[in-house]
């Protein structure tokens, strides 16, 4: 599929929230597989009226024909011509809409129109907003002959009533349900706002995350707020608040950015020793000041949606905003991951103090904003703009006329086909999960997606799986004959979700969707339709089972990741009651199942332990369902290749590699990496994935870096140029598919033994043993090896994977099974 995000490009250029827009969006496009996309950006000064024409009429002549689909979000960039046209609206020219100066006139004469020369239709359009009687070709020649005539006529003043009204039609014909496929907003303050969309029309709402890399908490040190210096954004008022705070030097406010406002701004600063202004920042710096922070105020007036609240809630900082604020009150939830205060110097300066008096309380607001935000991803608001329904009655011509022209074509350039055999259809697999799978960034949803998606090779594949209540519903092909169902989660289970974090101090959507399924009957309308076709079901996890049950009796197969309550205990702590949930859950899972798989013989005989009944005739059918790879695309590292590139990148020191998701034992083994790291000064420590979010403001040497969440290709390079991969594991469940991915690519590995559970590998043969309370001494043994000892031992482990660890050959397995629970 090629797709084209055409926008505008302002004059003179700067960078703001839309160009991260773009850029985010058009990444996220290309990452997916089967879809081509393009930025197509055009030149659009509007410093008057005869340049906004202009460049309305170069996007309306734009040919997009070679691309599937366009996608437009922004002022004049919605005027293209195309089918398949998504607006995904940021914002229209805001001076000619809700920002149009109060008191000046909105009636248009139209006397001083015919003036002009314009004919009596347009006349008429403009006056009484007729956007259905005009095209916008006609239209904008009569705007462009008029101006043309007197370009020096008051009429054209801007802002002014003309040329409000002049724009405004101009966005409504673009924007009519005739040319537009699918229309949908950053934020709900946009989608609501008069005149942003034609009457009637049903708008989605999608809150787009943000193209800073890098984002992640820090220590609590300063006030930070970032902006364009504008009079809208209002950093006149956080420097009032933060005068009327009482704060000083030791809590400094940092203001970045630059604009027009800049010199009054510095006025009303003075000379308070607090207050500093660090101009355009680069991104690093920027992403530096918001882990620095304590909090965030962020008070502009009616703001579209403000990256800025997103990028501080990412970095674990509340954001102080107003309640007029508009887009950033959206993302907030008052008192738990930030503060919505009242507009005034003095109730902002309120709210700083609180947070800065009260640091631990301000760091568990920034938690919380943090798991709030981070449930924003690219690949959600790709499904939501590539996969929406369209309504656009142009396009359901161009795909009738399309299937047309492809139907002639092969009627006249093929001889006559053969008599067509029909395969019979593949049996439906229906799977339930709490959480998406893409994109596939932990080992969970590496699991689910190697392995459903060589299942799908003998069955068609359709999970349903929860998204937050925030996210449109939608269904996504994840590979041929897999389709994953995104459910949003009702507000009322989303609320119950996060009353039961706070009491827990961790992650519980799993356990709060199994407590109260009733609260999102979405969901269960879902799981009812896919137990009606399917012709088996499986509960991924046992937290899907209470839903499953709520509408379906009939037998399913429980897939376990895990032994969930020893994991479990692990993660909650002291809190039985919630460890004793989860007993049930699991037990209930075990024995009501008509097949269990387990990731590994160990764990097939714990839940067998724990939960075995010999007067059950049925317990006992259980398989072992083990954690692999696709070997076929996972090139085995030779030695002179990794020299190569470690030549190419500086890489001189020893590197070891950690890889883990925001998961209880990967927290604990980033404890074990970062004390093995301060006894090693040698050797360079680098963590991957979601973990280093929950362990970067730890106390850590300068041997210890954090690269975050990364894509596949980045992994890939430097699993490529790394000496050892770390598996320091030493709690949880089921097998670590690190272990195999670091085997797979020829990386060496270090390992507790507890870490090598389930999988066949021997310290001395496939890997090097450590203990948790000695990793250091394991690394250096490692590192001790010679060339070839150590070639050896990558090769075993390999050849080990090969064998045992391919998805191909473990879904072949599993697809058996399944076959013979069918027959």
């Amino acid at each position: 599929m090629k797709i084209c995000v055409v926008a505008p490009s302002p004059v003179p250029f700067v960078i703001g929230g839309a160009e991260n827009l773009w850029w985010g969006l058009v990444e996220a496009l290309n990452a997916r597989p089967g879809v081509l996309a393009e930025l197509l950006k055009l030149p659009s000064p509007e410093r008057n009226m005869g340049e906004l024409l202009a460049s309305y009429r170069r996007f309306s002549e734009l040919d997009l024909s070679h691309f599937d689909m366009v996608i437009s979000t922004k002022y004049p960039a919605w005027a293209i011509r195309h089918p398949n046209h998504v607006v995904y609206l940021q914002h229209t020219l805001r001076g000619l809409y809700d920002c149009y100066p109060p008191d000046m006139p909105t009636k248009v004469d139209p006397e001083a129109l015919r003036a002009l020369g314009m004919p009596p239709r347009i006349v008429e359009a403009l006056v009484n907003y007729r956007a259905n009687d005009v095209e916008f070709d006609e239209l904008i020649d009569a705007l462009d002959a008029a101006f043309r005539r007197d370009p020096a006529s008051p009429c054209w003043a801007f802002p002014g009533p003309v040329s409000r009204a002049v724009i405004r039609l101009l966005d409504a014909v673009a924007m009519r349900t005739d040319k537009i496929a699918h229309y949908a907003a950053i934020s709900d303050v946009v989608a609501a706002r008069d005149g942003y969309f034609p009457k009637n029309v049903k708008v989605a709402v999608h809150h787009h995350p943000t193209g800073l890399k890098g984002l992640g908490d820090g220590p609590q040190e300063t006030i930070f707020s970032a902006s364009r210096l504008d009079p809208a954004k209002r950093i006149d008022l956080i420097i009032e608040g933060y005068k009327a705070s009482g704060l000083g030097p030791d809590v400094p406010l940092h203001i970045a950015g630059g604009g027009p406002d800049e010199a009054r701004l510095r006025a009303a600063a003075g000379d308070h020793p607090g207050i500093r202004f660090l101009g355009r920042v680069p991104e690093a710096q920027l992403v530096q000041e918001y882990a620095r922070a304590i909090c965030v105020p962020f008070v502009p007036r009616d703001e579209d949606y403000g990256l800025i609240t997103l990028e501080a809630m990412l970095c674990a900082k509340p954001v102080i905003a107003t309640t007029d604020s508009g887009g950033p009150t959206e993302l907030l939830e008052d008192g738990k991951t930030g503060l919505i205060v009242p507009t005034s110097a003095a109730a902002i300066g309120r709210a700083m103090r609180r947070l800065c008096d009260d640091r631990a309380a301000a760091a568990e607001m920034g938690r919380l904003a943090q798991a709030r935000a981070r449930q924003l991803d690219w690949n959600a608001l790709c499904d939501a703009l590539v996969l929406a329904p369209r309504n656009s009655p142009g396009f359901a011509a161009a795909q009738a006329a399309n299937a047309a022209n492809f139907a002639s074509v092969e009627a006249t350039s093929r001889p006559a086909a053969p008599a067509v055999v029909t395969q019979p259809a593949k049996p439906l697999i229906g799977v339930l999960n709490t959480y998406p799978i893409a994109p596939v960034v932990s080992g969970g949803k590496l699991r689910l997606f190697g392995l459903y998606s060589r299942l799908a090779d003998q069955f068609d594949v359709h999970f349903i799986n929860l998204t937050g209540s925030r996210d449109a519903a939608s269904v996504r092909t994840l590979a041929p004959g897999f389709t994953e169902e995104l459910v949003p989660k009702s507000p009322a289970l989303e609320r119950e979700e996060w009353h039961m974090q706070d009491m827990l101090g961790a992650t519980v959507e799993d356990l709060a969707a199994a407590l109260y399924p009733a609260s999102a009957p979405r969901w269960l309308e879902a799981i009812d339709a896919l137990a009606r076709r399917s012709d088996v079901m499986v509960c991924s996890h046992p937290y899907t089972l209470p839903a499953l049950r709520e509408v379906f009796s009939g037998p399913f197969v429980y897939e376990a990741h895990n032994v969930e309550a020893d994991l479990k205990a692990d993660i909650y702590g002291t809190h039985q009651w919630a460890i004793d949930r989860v007993f049930e859950l699991e037990r209930r899972a075990v024995r009501e199942a008509a097949l269990v798989s387990a990731c590994s013989p160990q764990d097939l005989a714990r839940l067998q332990a724990l939960y075995g009944d010999a007067d059950d005739p049925r317990f006992g059918q259980g398989i072992v369902v083990a954690n692999g790879i696709d070997v076929g695309n996972t090139p085995f590292r030779e030695a002179e290749r990794v020299a190569r590139r470690r030549r190419e990148l500086g890489v001189d020191q020893p590197l070891a590699l950690f890889m883990g998701s925001a998961h209880g034992p990967n927290i604990d083994a980033a404890r074990v990496v970062i004390e093995a790291a301060a006894q090693m000064p040698d050797v360079h420590f680098l963590l991957l994935g979601s973990v280093c979010g929950e362990v970067r403001q730890w106390e850590r040497t300068a041997n210890v870096g954090f690269a975050g969440v990364v894509s596949d290709a980045e992994k890939a390079a430097w699993l490529d140029v790394c000496d050892i991969g770390l598996n320091p594991v030493v709690s949880g469940s089921g097998t670590n598919l690190k272990l195999i991915e670091y085997a797979a690519a020829g990386v060496p590995v270090v390992s507790t033994e507890f870490g090598v559970r389930g999988i066949g590998f021997e310290d001395g043969q496939q890997y090097v043993r450590a203990t948790g309370e000695d990793f250091a001494l394991g690394i250096r043994t490692m590192l001790g090896l010679a060339a070839d000892d150590r070639e050896a031992l990558k090769r075993r482990a390999r050849s080990w994977v090969e064998a045992n660890g391919d998805w191909q050959s473990i879904a072949r397995t599993y697809a058996q099974s399944l076959t013979q629970l069918l027959a």
